[in-house]
């Protein structure tokens, strides 16, 4: 797979990595990338190989969002060509959010508007502590419309329309405290594939990972009712006698670790 913005890297161990790698303009998204990033997404959705999947950002910044020369030109374009380029962008976000098998962000540095659509969209965000956060669109005549969504999702209305609002810069303790990351980290990590929720990740039975992230999008928001009830029944039922689930029960008893593994 010929990349230029990005690179794609993939362990032995099923550990798959989205490198942004476009330093020039620290880690800017513009068309290539993000048609870079969909191409290395439908590559690692299909992969048996590929376990959990982790973004991050070459040097010390995650990305600093869009491509200010790109949005620039934008003034030359049509309605009609501003609108699909702005849908390659959500479709990107819409594709990472449904990526069947976990997914993380590792923030290794600033993290500025367009690439928080991101953070928001993963499973998982860690983010070290001398990393920055900001929705800089409200500072460039801009809002931060396709990310929106998600990040509604994720830190809820209040947050949401404070940082939207003034665009100001936050840290990582904040990203903490808000819910936009999940842990915050020292510094000089040396090695991500030995921070403890990628181990916990790893160690999971796969199918059962997939199996989960789309009963959540099934279930999500739904009223607690009959209907409900008996479609968590129904699963639960299917899900019991798969080869998977019998493997892994029979290595509980028999303690010993699951094929998986």
């Amino acid at each position: 797979m010929k990349l230029k913005y990005i690179k794609l890297k993939l362990t032995s161990n099923g550990i798959a990595k989205i490198l942004f790698f476009n330093p020039e303009s620290k880690n800017a998204f513009n068309p290539l990338m993000i048609e870079e990033i969909k191409k290395a997404l439908k590559f690692l959705k299909s992969s048996s190989k590929c376990r959990i999947l982790i973004f991050y950002g070459e040097g010390n910044t995650f990305s600093s969002g869009a491509d200010l020369n790109w949005m620039k030109k934008s003034k030359n374009l049509s309605f009609e060509n501003n609108k699909k380029e702005s849908q390659n962008f959500t479709q990107m976000l819409t594709d990472v959010d449904t990526f069947p098998k976990p997914t993380i962000s590792f923030i290794n540095g600033h993290a500025f508007g367009g690439a928080l659509g991101i953070i928001a969209a993963t499973d998982f965000s860690l983010s070290l502590k001398n990393s920055k956060f900001c929705f800089s669109e409200v500072k460039l005549g801009l809002i931060p419309a396709m990310i929106a969504p998600y990040i509604l999702n994720s830190i809820g209305y209040k947050h949401t329309k404070k940082l939207f609002l003034t665009g100001e810069l936050f840290n990582a303790n904040t990203a903490l405290n808000i819910g936009l990351v999940d842990e915050v980290i020292e510094n000089k990590i040396l090695n991500i594939d030995n921070i403890e929720l990628i181990k916990n990740l790893i160690s999971a039975a796969p199918k059962a990972q997939i199996k989960i992230k789309l009963f959540l999008k099934k279930i999500h928001l739904r009223k607690i009712n009959k209907s409900l009830s008996n479609l968590t029944a129904e699963t639960i039922s299917k899900v019991r006698v798969t080869k998977e689930a019998q493997e892994g029960l029979a290595a509980f008893l028999e303690k010993r670790k699951p094929n998986w593994n």
